[in-house]
């Protein structure tokens, strides 16, 4: 299939995952499909979609616009059980219900010291009064009441855990046994009794990562796996997808396929009758489910560009009532995806944009009592946050030490290519800063230098500064934050840097006028050697599952040779007591109380008079000098971030503060 200009039809900005309310708003229908739309991880834009089959007719940001809320960071799943669609939101710890014929709130679950839910991915009824959330980082599955929202307690599905991930996921249920995918770095399917809410049983694939699971008419259950990753002998995967069809009373494997190569996400869906099974596999294929070969040749065929690009196919779902197929298309993980419609024949019936990264669906029986207020109507400023208003606009050095989600990282991609100058990779930051991307600062001592436009006067006690970050109450990796006022005028960072002291400043967790040396590898894929001040010494391993690039050594930062002749560089500031801890294959990194870069401390939260989403904020009135007085700056105009611990994990490398973005909060 040739993809027509008109499939892209615009381009459009984030604005139509959050709805613009200008479209006339549909009649209610007899059956409607929800689309949900993940969003960008960190960005807070996930997103919810309404589509009307008869009259071909999408509204989107209806949640928002219905409640005048934004649904939360990274949409996961959506599962609608009678007028109740539950959405789970994964980065925001929530779980929300809402009625299907209004799109209002009808209760929610949230992440909280009184739950076991920490990153929720999926919820299945297993009865009128009982259902399930697995999770991605719990080591339990959290029961609730799903008609009152009640917390039902939790059951725990310890021992499935890897490299930090436990990673429970989909659920299909036969008889009073749920079967349950574990994702991240595994190769097993739990069986749960429901009964005795236990795991009581598991299988082992061959290939890892298994990602979407079916149950059809005949009680076979069908997995595909993604292949997890391989680089130089990992022992997570070898990145070749498997198809499966398993005996769900029998546990035993029937079928083991072998597939091509995904560049976008592994999908499975069943038709109305559950005896034909779709697979997204780069394109989509349709097999009958007693077959025990995958077609030679596609069902659809995946869009593709002028200039040959192949569009990320990233999620399917099939409509019970007419047995149409939806095709959520991400596109570029960046711009408002699109849909297709294709009826069961594999004719295109219709196609239109939705939100970023659409990729579940879900599907209404009931009338839709749709009544959705224009976006204008909605005068909440936070909901309407300008992140450039107030943002550096500048970046001076990018500096980062080594580490694995500085070259290449697999999730934010190889952003600054090899052989970039300064210039070059200060401009690339600038842009990740401006749009809320994340950059990495590296391992101990890695820092950026960013500028306003303008001077930042010190509020003598209000927050002045704000930084987000990635941080959770069981990880964070904090950076020390530094501000610099232009005695000179000349618009340059080279005035004196004054500490802006956090709650182990002074004490024995804090060491000022520290030095780490880190020596360049002479062998691809190695370990980078550091020795600091204080007489020690360390690596930075590296982890192919996390990052296959070369090297984690940037070539835009300058180094020198030291007295043996050895390349290296050396990074000056403060560091951090390590704090973090590992246990069989988990790992617990504390925040410190308050005063730091990427902290979940008592100064990282939702400050409803800046923004909507959580961030760290900074007093001036806590610069000091290096002897440790007061500074008294009246203004900055500089702001300096640096990773302040050595400290590093087997399952997730060296800690590494990272920055999505950094404001005054008084612009």
């Amino acid at each position: 299939m040739l993809l027509l200009a008109s499939v892209l039809m615009a381009a459009c900005s984030d604005s139509i995952g959050e709805g613009n309310g200008n479209d006339p708003l549909p009649e209610p229908s007899a059956s409607g499909v929800l689309i949900l739309c993940e969003g960008n991880f960190n960005a807070g834009n996930a997103s919810l979609s309404y589509y009307d089959p008869e009259k071909k007719t999408v509204e989107n940001g209806v949640f928002r616009r219905v409640n005048e809320r934004k649904l939360g960071d990274t949409g996961q799943s959506i599962v609608v059980y009678g007028d109740t669609a539950y959405i789970a939101v994964e980065n925001s710890g929530i779980v929300w219900g809402i009625d299907v014929k209004t799109f209002k709130v009808c209760g929610q679950l949230t992440a909280s010291s009184n739950t076991q839910i920490i990153n929720p991915r999926y919820v299945h009824k297993v009865s009128p009064t009982k259902a399930y959330v697995t999770d991605l980082y719990s080591h339990y599955i959290s029961k609730f009441n799903p008609q009152t929202f009640q917390y039902r307690g939790a059951f725990s599905v310890e021992g499935a855990a890897n490299k930090g991930y436990c990673s429970t996921e989909e659920m299909v249920q036969y008889g009073c046994f749920v079967f349950v995918n574990c994702w991240s770095y595994s190769n097993k399917i739990l069986i749960i009794d429901t009964k005795l809410e236990a795991v009581t049983d598991s299988i082992v694939l061959t290939s890892w990562q298994p990602k979407s699971m079916k149950l059809d008419c005949n009680g076979k259950l069908w997995v595909i796996t993604d292949g997890g990753y391989n680089e130089g002998g990992s022992s997570y995967g070898d990145d070749v997808p498997h198809l499966y069809r398993i005996d769900a009373r029998t546990h035993s494997i029937e079928v083991d396929l072998l597939l091509g190569r995904d560049e976008a996400n592994v999908q499975l869906a069943l038709n109305s009758k559950g005896d034909a099974l779709y697979v997204v596999n780069n394109d989509i294929y349709r097999m009958k489910v007693t077959d025990s070969q995958l077609p030679s040749h596609p069902f659809i065929l995946a869009p593709v560009d002028a200039d040959g690009t192949r569009h990320k196919l990233y999620g399917i779902g099939v409509n019970p009532k007419d047995d149409d197929i939806y095709v959520a298309d991400a596109i570029d993980y960046r711009q408002a995806g699109v849909v297709y419609r294709y009826s069961s024949d594999g004719s295109l019936v219709d196609q239109f944009r939705v939100g970023i990264t659409p990729n579940h669906f879900a599907f209404t029986d009931s009338p839709t009592d749709i009544v959705i207020p224009d976006s204008s109507a909605i005068t909440d400023p936070k909901e309407e946050k300008d992140w450039s208003k107030g943002c550096v606009t500048k970046v001076f050095e990018y500096m980062p030490a080594p580490g694995h989600q500085v070259n290449g990282y697999s999730v934010v991609g190889d952003f600054i290519h090899d052989g970039a100058t300064m210039e070059e990779a200060c401009a690339e930051a600038l842009n990740h800063l401006q749009h809320r991307w994340m950059i990495s600062l590296g391992g101990q001592g890695g820092y950026i230098v960013a500028g306003f436009d303008h001077e930042v006067k010190n509020s003598n006690g209000d927050y002045d500064l704000a930084i987000q970050g990635n941080p959770y109450s069981y990880q964070s990796e904090p950076g020390i934050v530094w501000v610099s006022k232009d005695v000179n005028a000349n618009g340059l960072p080279d005035d004196p840097w004054y500490e802006l002291k956090g709650s182990e400043y002074g004490t024995e967790n804090e060491t000022l006028n520290y030095a780490i040396t880190y020596y360049k590898p002479t062998a691809p894929r190695a370990d980078i050697e550091w020795k600091d001040n204080q007489g020690g010494s360390g690596i930075i391993p590296y982890m192919a599952d996390w990052n296959k690039h070369a090297s984690y050594w940037q070539d835009w930062v300058p180094t020198q040779l030291d007295e043996q002749g050895r390349e290296c560089r050396t990074y000056y500031g403060s560091r951090l007591k390590d704090t973090h801890t590992y246990d069989d294959g988990y790992s617990l990194m504390p925040p410190f109380a308050w005063g730091y870069a990427d902290n979940n401390g008592s100064d990282y939260f939702i400050n409803p008079s800046f923004a909507d989403v959580k961030l760290g904020y900074y007093k001036l009135s806590n610069a000091v000098t290096s002897d440790g007085q007061p500074a008294n700056l009246d203004c900055i105009h500089f702001v300096k971030v640096q990773t302040a611990q050595t400290g590093c994990t087997p399952n997730l490398g060296e800690i590494s503060t990272e920055v999505y973005g950094i404001w005054t909060t008084h612009p």
